[in-house]
């Protein structure tokens, strides 16, 4: 379904309409003339906010827009990567702008959409606001305060927060600045839902009363309207217009300039200016040779009051001495002098090759900055964090190299459009644990369910409703091998999955797949147990997950090369003999698969394979492979992936992939379009998602509970 957008503006300070034709930081753009592949379907959107007077940036503001819309509609690829690059060159611009100091200093937040066919992409930074209207309520966007907001201008490393939508005709689009964030939900009802664009500024004049604000709304139809009729308002000395997105026209320009048609060149991020400091060198290298001689005059003294006591003896005493003392001190003390000696070259060296590495890294940070392609960037910011790992051996700890490595990591997820994720460890197991699934409990009452398949358990954390709050501080083991469960005993737990009541399921349970042919559910209300047999277990060879549609069972068993079909039977499950096994139309390879999920909408199945390929089949035909992803902005193909997850409710239902041998969590449309990918640093300063081997997510705000190694993580948007 293609649907058109109609928009509406309003200005309002202090309770007065403000003339609309003349809101600052507003964008509604159609598709110029000329743009890049991939930008022929996409309508723009923008709301930009400055700090200061209205009348001191309405300049700076279209400046910064007409360099969002640019950007956005000559950048090939994904809606997200073009927008994550307009978003981070126009943040450059003002930061230029800010260090000048040609005038005042700026902050700035954005919100950006783009709609295309029935999706809606947004991109935001700092402290941007955007409400979606749908039929069912109203989404704000964020959802919540993120825990660190960093505005634009500031900075040329910026949060960047992505959403996806699957829109319905009607629905609307509200953008606007963060300090009409304080009206309630009750009170911006009447302007998001059941309403038009008239309608909705009417209602949104009552609701912002005689406070200020600006805002765009935008309406969703599968049906433009012929004419939309001029808005009257009591308080107004000018009318508000509302207007459908007028037909291709080149990018906004202001008056008295002419279009650039020049083909940017690249430049790569900006990051905090770096000098190389020789005498910080110097002065370390002096200090390891001070420490040395000082050590040396330790034992230098050490020695003069030994032979002090080896004196010869007075006359009259004894004359009689062994030679055993005197050979010993004759092969000691040089072997004593060598080692002194040694240790402080030894030291010496290591200080100035420590310095070395600082300098290296200072000089490889300078030729980055100065780079104008991405491929010589991307290997001056790879050199330096070579050059880390070696400092951390010789000095660990040290501020500089860790500030160093710190601006070359940025720098390269801003060139490879990583969103990076910040990280917590939330328990660590014993060291014989090896964590493989990770299942949440419902939204009511919380808990995290974990799987150690080396030694057999099922462990349950408590938590609260948000599942970041432990209210135990130990998991509790709840199912382990060679368990009695009635007349049933636990073999080898494979998989396990969260089963809600419904027809079939009369209470919420965690449901675990043994191997030996039976689901296990666990009821967290009464805390029991229950074993039911599943039919045709014996012909299972190698099943590795269980997975749910429509309350039917589905068990993925590569060694069989099936995926078998379980219906729900009361308490119990059945096989219809024919529908043992999903049936696909060519060879779905399902030998190779390591990971499934069932979109909950049409029952469509996404695999994931051990090669780095994932397929789509609705009814047994391939609707997309890994090759959507891959024209549509995703760079690096998926390595080694480990967990596929359907992640959502309806037509905003998304996919994410888990993809150790990247480093990364790659998130998807349901359509397979690339929309970002993201990663996360360990407390030991490595990749987190390198070493994951399932994972649960929960969005807005996108929290990712991992389980990697004997560890439970949570990463999360700054």
């Amino acid at each position: 379904m293609e649907l058109q957008a109609v928009t509406g503006q309003l200005y309002i300070i202090n309770g007065a309409l403000q003339d609309p034709d003349s809101v600052p930081g507003l964008l509604a753009q159609s598709v110029p003339a000329k743009a890049a592949r991939g930008r022929q379907q996409d309508f723009l959107f923008a709301h930009l906010t400055l700090s200061g007077q209205i009348d001191e940036t309405t300049g700076l503001a279209k400046d910064l827009l007409d360099s969002v819309s640019n950007i956005f509609y000559q950048t090939p690829g994904s809606v997200t990567a073009a927008l994550r690059k307009a978003i981070i060159e126009t943040n450059k611009e003002l930061l230029g702008h800010n260090l000048r100091g040609e005038s005042k200093t700026y902050e700035g937040a954005i919100t950006c959409a783009v709609l295309r066919g029935q999706e809606l992409y947004m991109a935001q930074t700092g402290e941007a606001l955007a409400l979606i209207g749908h039929n069912f309520g109203i989404e704000r966007l964020p959802a919540s305060t993120p825990n660190r907001v960093t505005p634009m201008g500031r900075t040329a490393g910026l949060d960047i927060r992505y959403f996806h939508n699957w829109l319905q005709p009607g629905d609307i689009l509200m953008l606007t600045d963060p300090r009409l964030g304080i009206l309630t939900t009750d009170a911006l009802r009447p302007a998001l839902i059941d309403t038009d664009v008239t309608g909705s500024l009417e209602a949104l004049t009552v609701a912002i009363g005689y406070s200020s604000g600006r805002v765009m709304v935008i309406e969703f139809t599968d049906e433009a309207p012929d004419y939309l009729p001029d808005v009257n308002r009591p308080a107004a000395s000018a009318q508000t217009e509302t207007r459908p997105l007028a037909p291709p026209i080149s990018p906004p320009l202001r008056e008295g300039t002419a279009q650039s048609t020049a083909t940017p060149i690249y430049r790569s991020p900006v990051v905090a200016g770096v000098n190389v400091d020789v005498e910080t060198a110097e002065i370390t290298a002096r200090k390891a040779t001070s420490h040395a001689a000082s050590g040396l005059s330790r034992i230098t003294a050490w020695l003069a009051r030994f032979l002090e006591k080896l004196k010869p003896p007075q006359p009259g005493a004894n004359e009689h001495t062994g030679w055993a003392l005197p050979a010993f001190l004759a092969i000691a003390i040089p072997i004593l002098v060598a080692v002194i000696v040694t240790t402080v070259f030894l030291q010496r060296g290591r200080g100035m090759r420590f310095s070395e590495i600082k300098t290296e890294m200072n000089e490889n940070m300078v030729q980055a900055l100065a780079a104008t392609d991405r491929e010589s960037a991307t290997e001056h910011y790879n050199q330096i964090l070579i050059l880390a790992a070696e400092a951390n051996t010789l000095r660990p700890n040290d501020l500089e190299v860790a500030r160093l490595r710190s601006e070359a990591l940025t720098a390269l997820d801003l060139l490879s459009g990583i969103s990076r994720l910040s990280s917590r460890l939330l328990y660590p197991f014993s060291d014989e644990t090896v964590l493989t699934s990770i299942t949440l409990g419902d939204d009511l009452n919380g808990d995290i369910y974990l799987l150690d398949s080396a030694n057999g358990i099922v462990y349950r954390q408590d938590t609260d409703d948000t599942f970041e709050t432990f209210l135990s501080e130990e998991p509790q083991a709840i199912l382990f091998n060679e368990q009695a469960i009635g007349s049933h005993v636990l073999g080898q737990v494979v998989d396990m999955m969260w089963r809600p009541r419904g027809q079939a399921a009369s209470r919420d349970g965690l449901a675990v797949l043994d191997g030996r042919g039976a689901l296990i559910t666990f009821f967290p209300n009464f805390t029991d147990t229950r074993a039911i047999p599943l039919g045709l277990a014996s012909e299972w060879i190698q099943p590795v997950q269980i997975t749910s549609f429509n309350e039917r069972l589905y068990v993925l068993d590569p060694g069989s090369e099936n995926i078998w079909r379980y219906f729900p039977d009361g308490d119990t499950f059945t096989l219809n003999d024919d529908q043992q096994a999903v049936t696909f139309s060519e060879d779905a390879d399902l030998d190779q698969v390591i990971d499934m999920a069932i979109y909950s909408e049409d029952g469509s199945i996404i695999l994931l394979y051990q090669d780095g390929r994932i397929q789509r089949y609705a009814n047994g035909r391939l609707l997309w492979d890994e090759s959507e992803p891959l024209e549509t902005g995703m760079e690096t193909p998926f390595i080694a992936p480990s967990a596929v997850k359907v992640v959502g409710q309806g037509l905003n239902s998304s996919i994410y992939v888990a993809d150790p041998g990247s480093g990364r969590i790659v998130w998807l449309s349901l359509g397979g379009t690339f929309l970002a990918q993201f990663k996360a640093l360990d407390e030991t300063g490595l990749e987190l998602f390198s070493n994951a081997s399932d994972f649960a997510i929960l969005e807005t705000p996108l929290r990712v509970f991992v389980a990697a190694g004997n560890k439970l993580y949570l990463a999360t948007q700054e």
